[in-house]
């Protein structure tokens, strides 16, 4: 929105490889463990090539720390608020460990070719690769 300042705050490297870096800072409820959160994302791989995105697309939906994010994404958003916005760069090794399947956690793309792109990663020998997402939470459900 354009009410909003942009914060553009340094890169903070997260115990996990994990690094995060807020661009706005949101003024709703601020997501924790066991939050419901949506958020809409812009995804893509370490040389800036598109991968996928929630533009024209429903938000990703999920409960944090219940493994239905992948673990980099899930550990990245904690700490934004509603209507924040935040930079998270994931590290492979973060990312999908569990493949590509409907039953892994997520998001995970839904065509052919985004699939594969990310499976190509995967199988890289690079311990510097990473996966880098542009996140912001539009909705917040602390209980």
């Amino acid at each position: 929105p354009l009410d909003q300042q942009p914060v553009v705050s340094k890169f903070k490297k997260l115990d996990s490889g994990t690094q995060i870096a807020d661009l706005t800072l949101g003024k709703g409820e601020e997501i924790r463990e066991g939050s419901r959160v949506l958020i809409d994302y812009v995804f893509r791989r370490a040389d800036g090539y598109f991968v996928e995105s929630t533009e024209n697309a429903d938000p990703f939906g999920f409960k944090v720390g219940a493994h239905e994010a992948i673990p980099g994404l899930d550990e990245g958003i904690r700490g934004m608020k509603q209507g924040g916005t935040r930079r998270i760069v994931v590290p492979i090794a973060n990312s999908f460990t569990c493949g590509l399947s409907d039953t892994c956690p997520g998001p995970i793309p839904k065509d052919f070719g985004p699939k594969r792109q990310i499976e190509r990663q995967m199988r890289r020998n690079d311990p510097y690769n990473y996966f880098f997402f542009e996140v912001s939470a539009v909705k917040v459900l602390n209980r």
